[in-house]
């Protein structure tokens, strides 16, 4: 039976374009879609498809034209930002270009998330150790950005996401960067985190073998 935790109905996201004679340019063009709670959901296109401004949606990063957004039971669409924090909380991201801290170590980027945490310094602690585990990067902690292959980058960047214990992980173009045996281990850790801990993924990619990889629905 379904268990829908992402809606979109009817959204459309419009932009004014800048410049002498300002058109407006569709980015989303009335997208209706259901992801269930569970699911690795792929959703594919050329660059420049409106991808991406599609998943920023999802934590709304941006606000639809029209149409509304429903994200683990309440629909988001204009809800303000006092009432979106508890529901981005529920929400880890992770991007291509891996936006860590270049001046903090590993363990620090990972931490990061928790800073205003209720979790005591232990409880921190072993969380940071257990996200370390997960993602084998334990002999890393105390290592900086600037020092790490793509794959390390990338792994510390699905450490980071998952701090907050997300519902939803949102994989923007997450392999775009990375060579093709490096692509394979993240999307082998990709599934192995929506099989353990029960976390909705959606990937957001231009690549059929990322989606014929790790994907059960696609739109």
């Amino acid at each position: 039976m379904s268990d829908p935790i992402i809606t979109f109905d009817h959204v459309v996201k419009e932009f004014k374009t800048r410049g002498r004679g300002a058109n407006i340019a569709r980015a989303v063009d009335d997208v209706s879609l259901t992801i269930d709670r569970g699911d690795i959901f792929g959703i594919i296109g050329y660059s420049g498809a409106g991808k991406s401004t599609l998943v920023r949606l999802i934590n709304a990063l941006e606000r639809p034209t029209s149409g509304t957004v429903t994200v683990l039971g309440t629909d988001i669409t204009s809800l303000s930002e006092t009432k979106l924090r508890p529901i981005r909380q529920k929400i880890g991201m992770i991007f291509q270009q891996f936006n860590l801290f270049a001046a903090r170590t590993v363990y620090e980027n990972i931490a990061f998330p928790l800073r205003k945490s209720k979790l005591s310094k232990k409880e921190k602690q072993e969380k940071v150790k257990q996200l370390l585990k997960l993602v084998e990067l334990e002999e890393k902690a105390d290592v900086y950005p600037s020092q790490l292959s793509g794959g390390q980058k990338q792994r510390v960047g699905i450490a980071r996401a998952l701090t907050t214990t997300p519902d939803i992980l949102l994989c923007d173009e997450a392999t775009s960067a990375l060579d093709p045996q490096t692509t394979k281990a993240i999307l082998e850790l990709i599934k192995e985190i929506n099989r353990d801990y029960g976390i909705t993924v959606v990937v957001i990619t231009h690549e059929m073998s990322v989606v014929q990889e790790i994907c059960n629905r696609v739109a």
